[in-house]
C-alpha cells in the first residue's frame, strides 16, 4: 500500500510540480525589502532577511521553537513543507516514522533546488534539545539566492585559509 502511494504521489508531483521561484510566507528572493517590511504575517517575528547591495532579498530564514512534539504536529509540519515546496524521500521517510509504531520521528531534513538552479531550500524540523523528557520541535527554512549562498562559502573557505593555529 505505502509503495502504490508513493509512486502515484511521485507520478502526480512530477506531471505538476514545476517550481520557478520558492517562497517563504510569501516573501520570494528578489523582492524588495519594502515587501517584507509590508508582510502582515504572523510568520514574519520568526523570519530574518539578507539584502544584497541592491536592496534585493536574497536570503529569508524562518526558525520557529517550541512546537509541540506530538504525532498530529511533526505530521501537519511534514506535510506543509512537502506540500508545498515538493514531496521528495525524505518526506515519506518521515511520514513512515511518524505513523510506524515501532519508531520515533526524530528529524527531518531535506535540501531543494528550484527547477532552473537559482535558488537553494534548507527545510529542517528537529527536536529543539536533545536530551530532553518533553523535547519540542524546531522548523527552520532557510532559503538562498544560489549566487549569494556560493560567495558565502567562498568567504568561509577564504576565511579559515586566514586562521593560522
Amino acid at each position: 500500500m505505502f509503495i502504490k502511494r508513493l509512486l502515484l504521489t511521485t507520478a502526480i508531483t512530477l506531471a505538476t510540480h514545476s517550481v520557478f521561484a520558492f517562497d517563504v510566507a510569501g516573501i520570494q528572493i528578489g523582492d524588495a525589502l519594502a515587501k517584507f517590511d509590508a508582510l502582515n504575517s504572523p510568520a514574519k517575528e520568526f523570519m530574518t532577511v539578507t539584502t544584497g547591495d541592491d536592496g534585493r532579498i536574497v536570503r529569508i530564514v524562518y526558525q520557529q521553537a517550541g512546537l509541540e512534539n506530538d504525532e498530529e504536529t511533526q505530521a501537519k509540519l511534514v506535510r506543509r513543507i512537502c506540500d508545498k515546496y515538493g514531496w521528495e524521500t525524505p518526506c515519506y521517510i518521515a511520514m513512515q516514522e511518524i505513523e510506524g509504531n515501532n519508531t520515533r520521528f526524530l528529524d527531518f531534513f531535506h535540501f531543494y533546488r528550484n527547477k532552473e538552479r537559482t535558488e537553494q531550500l534548507r527545510a529542517r524540523i528537529k527536536r529543539t534539545k536533545a536530551f530532553s523528557l518533553t523535547p519540542d520541535l524546531t522548523i527552520e527554512l532557510d532559503l538562498m539566492d544560489s549566487n549569494y549562498a556560493k560567495s558565502r562559502q567562498e568567504q568561509k573557505k577564504s576565511a579559515s585559509d586566514l586562521i593560522k593555529f
